[in-house]
């Protein structure tokens, strides 16, 4: 196969200082509200049920008089305390959902925010090499004037000992003593970012200091209150020059994880290649083409993926690729994935005839029989590419993915997403995986 032919002002966080406003006012009875009546609730269950049981005894004038329980009353007595004990959370947590405090009811995501116009990002790091990659992505989605790009930095950093955890608004001036230094060298990244596109970008940095199995709700909360779009964040594994791995924290995968499931918008995980393909940090996209790849088998995450990649596109710098793969046989579809195949339909319509007049960008159509047949395609691009986005999500009965969703060991990135993942370190390409806001219905 012929590789050339792929040719400021704001809403403060809820906890941080800031101006009370009608969101604010509108989050505190929405999400706040509910939470605090469940817990009075529980609290006025448990004391009723506790003097109900125990209201006799401590009736009596003389408190000592409890040490006269008999055998049966006091056995009785600590099984129904025992049973609330362990009843009440389970109840808890059958009627309430703590996600939903984060639920999308708006559309949050590339597909549905104007070209023209501004796009919100979350950038999420926990080590410099991350804050590298996402600037980097970040400046080939080709901010301007027309359409600048608003960046919320977020330095994610663990708890250690019995410090309390903190959410630092750096743009309010807010420092400690254990944390600036740590954060101000990822901080001055976005910032020379910033600095490189006066006018055009705008970031705000915060320090989130918490337990890994919270940082997931740090994250949400913040992409809630500032309305971002899009979510950005580091893969789990990290490699170096010799493109051996050299990092692979589960608990990174975990709060991917976690995030992908809750996030009131749209998530992509980033695979940071760039050392393996020999890119220096420092070394500015503009400096040459930038080779984008754009893979589309359909459905809602797909179509984000490359409403992302459109935006790039506007970048006479950027070599936007875009394939579509197509089932060689006609394939049984119900009338919801025949929906699908629709919007499928018009927006790649739409992509065509937007980019028909850019000559950075080539539309290519395959099809293909199987999965082994799209794997083969799929690793014909590597050496061809710099970035490639792909969806994470798609028909788990697709004949484009058979024999490919059995294989999948990181079902976070989806079938696709994962062969890219764990391809041979000789043909080193960076990857987002794209999921689209996940609409919760009211």
């Amino acid at each position: 196969m012929d590789v050339n032919g792929f040719c400021k002002a704001d809403h403060a966080p809820l906890h941080s200082p800031g101006i009370w406003d009608s969101t604010k006012a509108k989050n505190f009875i929405h999400y706040v509200l509910p939470r605090l009546q469940i817990q009075v609730a529980i609290l006025i269950l448990f004391s009723q049920s506790l003097h109900l049981l125990l209201g006799r005894f401590f009736s009596s004038r003389v408190v000592s008089e409890i040490l006269t329980f008999d055998e049966e009353t006091f056995s009785s007595a600590t099984f129904s305390v025992l049973v609330i004990a362990v009843v009440t959370p389970l109840l808890v947590r059958s009627i309430y959902d703590y996600s939903k405090i984060y639920a999308g009811y708006q559309q949050r995501n590339i597909l549905h925010s104007a070209e023209i116009g501004e796009l919100r990002v979350l950038a999420c790091t926990h080590r410099q090499d991350d804050a590298w990659a996402a600037m980097k992505l970040l400046e080939a989605s080709n901010p301007t004037k027309e359409s600048p790009l608003s960046v919320h930095a977020l330095h994610l950093m663990e708890l250690v000992g019995r410090a309390s955890p903190l959410l630092i608004n750096h743009e309010f001036g807010q420092k400690t003593s254990t944390t600036g230094s740590r954060s101000q060298n990822v901080i001055d990244i976005f910032k020379y970012y910033e600095k490189q596109y006066s006018g055009l970008v705008d970031v705000q940095a915060f320090t989130a200091i918490s337990m890994p199995k919270f940082m997931h709700h740090d994250i949400c909360s913040l992409a809630l209150d500032r309305f971002v779009s899009l979510i950005i964040l580091p893969f789990h594994k990290k490699w170096n020059y010799q493109g051996k791995t050299i990092m692979d924290s589960n608990i990174l995968r975990t709060i991917n994880s976690n995030v992908l499931e809750m996030a009131p918008c749209s998530v992509g995980i980033l695979l940071d290649r760039r050392k393996m393909q020999g890119r220096q940090s420092s070394v500015s996209l503009l400096s040459s083409t930038y080779r984008v790849a754009a893979i589309f088998l359909g459905g809602d995450d797909d179509r984000e993926a490359l409403a992302f990649a459109r935006r790039m596109a506007n970048s006479s710098e950027v070599q936007l690729t875009i394939l579509r793969l197509m089932a060689l046989e006609l394939e049984d579809t119900g009338d919801q994935d025949n929906w699908e195949a629709m919007l499928d339909a018009e927006f790649l319509k739409d992509t065509r005839f937007q980019c028909s007049l850019k000559t950075n960008v080539v539309y290519i159509e395959k099809k293909v029989k199987d999965g082994p047949d799209t794997a083969l395609i799929i690793r014909s691009m590597e050496e061809a590419f710099d970035l490639i986005l792909v969806g994470r999500r798609h028909r788990l009965d697709s004949l484009l993915l058979s024999g490919l969703t059995e294989w999948t060991e990181m079902p976070e990135l989806g079938a696709i997403g994962d062969l890219l993942a764990s391809t041979d370190d000789s043909k080193p390409v960076s990857v987002l995986v794209v999921q689209q806001q996940l609409i919760q219905v009211k």
